[in-house]
């Protein structure tokens, strides 16, 4: 059954939306600044259908769209796999999150004849990862250890009817590169081009790194189990230890801020290191990175293929952490950055230690992380995951250019 196809993207993402004062949709920033930058190169209407929950998200950059107000459509999604085929029926593609639950939406694009192409985020050894980060019960992290191999089976029998692959990172790419040829690799990032760090703003951060001013470091995210946020104080700790000169300036919040800050006053670490809360992206974070840190310091105990890297490279920020498959793929691919054995905050502070005496290499680091960061900038990322699908949806050739 083939119905006859539109010029219309529509995105099924992953993002639940919650009812907003005005009876609008809750979503993040992020999201919208994407989807709208998927409308400046897609050559039709770009429409997200959007669930909703009654459950917010932990993320920082939440607005509240109206139907009409933004610069894509957003629609509720269909509740009925009925109703579902009538709304994507004449589409030229939708892109969907590759997820266990997309399995039936995948057979019912094949049935449809409209090309279906997924977003993946997390590989199977990630999400077993951050089940042991955030689960304590034994018996309880092996049932949702067993879910997620049960889950694997479904991801992989829905690639088998996609038309495409975008992968978030280089674990997925690792993972489903041999499950489907179009595959594409991204790295996410919401810095634009001319928010990168400039050359002369680089020049003059990498000059003051190389005297012998204390290093400034940093952290920003949700304050949750999955990003290893308790860490941070113990590793904080053992680079004090090693009579390195440092403040450690941590930015977010979540359900561990007051457990950190616990930690932080038990080791009379109030004098180098604080936590600063929530900033705005554009207003407070980038300009921060830029003007006022040296080193991120990532305690992920997971392969999350965190915006944040790109981030804060484009920053001139180079990144010391754990070697969770991410972030080692970011090394890889950048050629900046350092990797310690995970949960190991001794090794971690003897790397930072080390680029303390050695402020060279991290100045050397901060130029090839704004170069990385400068390549994968926001619009240049979102025009080829449009070219992407572009090229393997069933628009006429005139509007594929």
């Amino acid at each position: 059954m083939t119905g006859s196809a539109s010029n219309e993207l529509i995105i099924l993402p992953v993002l639940k939306a919650t009812r907003g004062p005005r009876g609008g949709f809750v979503l993040t920033q992020k999201y919208m600044n994407g989807a709208a930058a998927y409308a400046k190169t897609w050559p039709g209407p770009v429409t997200s259908l959007i669930e909703l929950t009654d459950a917010p998200t932990t993320d920082m950059d939440h607005v509240e769209v109206m139907p009409g107000e933004a610069e894509t459509g957003l629609e509720l999604r269909p509740k009925t796999q009925d109703a579902l085929a009538q709304r994507i029926r004449n589409a030229a593609i939708v892109s969907g999150f590759l997820s266990p639950y997309e399995l039936e939406t995948a057979a019912l694009c094949n049935q449809l004849g409209v090309p279906i192409v997924f977003v993946s985020e997390y590989s199977m050894k990630t999400e077993i990862q951050i089940i042991r980060a955030e689960t304590r019960n034994v018996a309880l992290q092996w049932r949702r250890e067993l879910w997620i191999r049960g889950a694997e089976k479904k991801r992989r029998k829905a690639l088998r009817m996609a038309a495409g692959l975008q992968c978030s990172g280089t674990p997925t790419y690792q993972s489903y590169r041999d499950a489907i040829d179009n595959t594409l690799l991204f790295f996410d990032n919401r810095v634009p081009q001319d928010k990168v760090i400039s050359d002369a703003a680089l020049t003059q951060k990498t000059n003051g790194m190389m005297t012998d001013r204390p290093l400034r470091l940093v952290f920003g995210g949700r304050l949750v189990p999955m990003k290893g946020v308790m860490d941070l104080a113990p590793f904080a700790f053992a680079l004090r230890q090693r009579d390195i000169p440092f403040t450690l300036d941590i930015y977010g919040d979540g359900p561990l801020r007051a457990d950190m800050q616990a930690q932080i006053n038990d080791m009379q670490l109030g004098d180098q290191v604080t936590l600063r809360g929530i900033v705005d992206f554009e207003t407070g974070w980038v300009p921060t990175l830029q003007r006022d840190m040296d080193l991120f310091i990532c305690c992920h105990p997971q392969g999350d293929p965190s915006s944040t890297y790109p981030e804060v490279m484009a920053c001139g920020v180079p990144i010391a952490g754990y070697d969770n498959e991410a972030l080692a793929g970011v090394i890889a691919t950048s050629q900046s950055g350092w990797a310690t054995p995970m949960h190991d905050v001794a090794a971690l502070a003897d790397t930072v230690a080390r680029l303390s005496r050695d402020r060279a290499s991290l100045a050397d680091a901060a130029q090839k992380a704004r170069s990385f960061a400068a390549k994968h900038a926001f619009e240049a990322t979102m025009e080829r995951r449009t070219r992407h699908l572009i090229d393997a949806s069933r628009l006429p050739a005139a509007l594929k250019g």
